[in-house]
């Protein structure tokens, strides 16, 4: 039911809000109530949608290339693009830190790729694979690479870029108590540097104690208070520009008859969902 909660607040016209979240959630319960069914726990229930992918096919010849994935997924899901089959790596090793999601949060993710000038004439398969748990999920697209010319490849790759986020949230949703993970990717030349700012648009620094961003880029929020509800920025940049995107953390509190309670909403109710 949370996934309910969680598409039907991205349908909502405007930023995601959290008006936008708990007015999915009573257009829910008024639904159920309307029916004469009675919400109940059910248990952890997984969930994993691709709900935006690029072309089947696509002509790659002049500029860069851009092929983007969208899902929803519960727990929370990741990406990894491929070509012909084989993982691209696109970051170094070092700054490459690998967190498990926890098992009970659900989130929106946003993944781009972004191919160079073409280097030669070929025919590829990028495949973007979505995995959430043990589940995944893929979309392919065959891309015919046309009219290269090898030395404007070569400067291409050294030419100075605006910073670009490739990999982000645009909303996650945990229990509170959790410790949760928001990625920031973002690629450029040279490499940008990453910064994140609260809900209160107050930039997070070494000194917190409970919010740390870690050299990949990545914040890491621990023990989530229902405070913390509200949109964290991040802000990817260098020398020739930025790009800033955010991330709405919806923190939920599940009470002791395992019910999930979404915080003081109208008439302070306390509903059973799915989670």
């Amino acid at each position: 039911m949370l996934v309910l909660v969680l598409l039907g607040a991205l349908a909502l016209p405007g930023r995601v809000t959290s008006a936008n979240v708990e007015r999915s959630i009573l257009d829910i319960d008024n639904s159920l109530e309307t029916n004469g069914l009675t919400p109940r726990h059910t248990g952890t229930r997984k969930y994993l949608h691709l709900t935006s992918k690029p072309p089947s096919t696509l002509t790659h010849s002049g500029g860069a290339l851009r092929l983007r994935c969208e899902a929803v997924a519960s727990p929370a899901p990741s990406v990894i693009w491929m070509k012909n089959d084989v993982p691209i790596v696109d970051y170094d090793m070092e700054t490459n830190e690998i967190l498990d999601h926890s098992p009970t949060s659900l989130g929106s993710v946003v993944s781009t790729l972004i191919l160079g000038k073409p280097s030669e004439n070929s025919e590829d398969v990028y495949t973007c694979l979505i995995q959430s748990g043990k589940n995944t999920t893929r979309a392919s697209t065959l891309v015919y690479t046309l009219d290269f010319n090898n030395d404007i490849s070569e400067r291409y790759r050294l030419m100075p870029t605006r910073p670009q986020v490739v990999v982000y949230y645009k909303v996650l949703m945990d229990v509170q108590g959790s410790t949760v993970v928001l990625p920031c990717k973002a690629k450029g030349h040279p490499r940008p540097e990453i910064l994140w700012k609260d809900r209160d648009n107050n930039i997070i620094s070494k000194r917190n104690r409970r919010m740390k961003v870690l050299r990949s880029g990545e914040l890491v929020i621990s023990k989530l208070l229902w405070a913390d509800m509200g949109e964290f920025t991040c802000v990817a940049r260098n020398i020739f520009g930025k790009e800033v995107i955010t991330t709405f953390v919806y923190p939920v509190k599940i009470c002791r008859d395992l019910s999930v309670n979404v915080g003081p909403l109208q008439n302070d109710s306390t509903w059973q969902r799915e989670f």
